[in-house]
């Protein structure tokens, strides 16, 4: 996922890879401080070419930095802790933050059924403690 999202300068997103990474009917979310914006992939798609011909990303480079998956039979739940660079050379990253990631066994690959991301902030510190924390809650 990583991967398809990430691109050199000049040049965009992977997006014939991002049709094979993300389900045909993948929701995509995004939590910032004025509610919860939602997308489906060609929304989201759209979203990210119109920041590209404006030129407020002229390159992008999305990493995971550490994750905890938790799976059953066809399903998997992927809480995956992410920093962006404008390369991956960049000593300092722009942000970071957490996607919380669903994903389908389907044939013969994962694919993204859901991601939900948050990123950090002064009012919402990564606590990478806290994230990781892993108590089961019988109900």
């Amino acid at each position: 996922m990583y991967e398809v999202i990430s691109f050199s300068e000049g040049g965009e997103p992977d997006w014939e890879r991002m049709k094979n990474v993300f389900s045909p009917n993948a929701h995509l979310r995004r939590i910032t401080p004025d509610g919860v914006e939602h997308f489906d992939l060609p929304t989201f798609q759209s979203m990210v070419q119109e920041m590209l011909d404006i030129g407020i990303y002229t390159s992008f480079y999305e990493y995971e930095t550490a994750r905890r998956v938790d799976c059953f039979g066809a399903l998997a739940h992927v809480l995956s802790i992410y920093e962006t660079k404008r390369n991956p050379s960049t000593l300092g990253f722009l942000g970071r933050g957490v996607n919380s990631i669903q994903l389908l066994w389907s044939r013969e690959s994962w694919q993204v059924l859901s991601l939900l991301w948050d990123e950090e902030t002064e009012k919402n510190p990564l606590n990478l403690d806290q994230i990781f924390s892993s108590e089961v809650v019988h109900g």
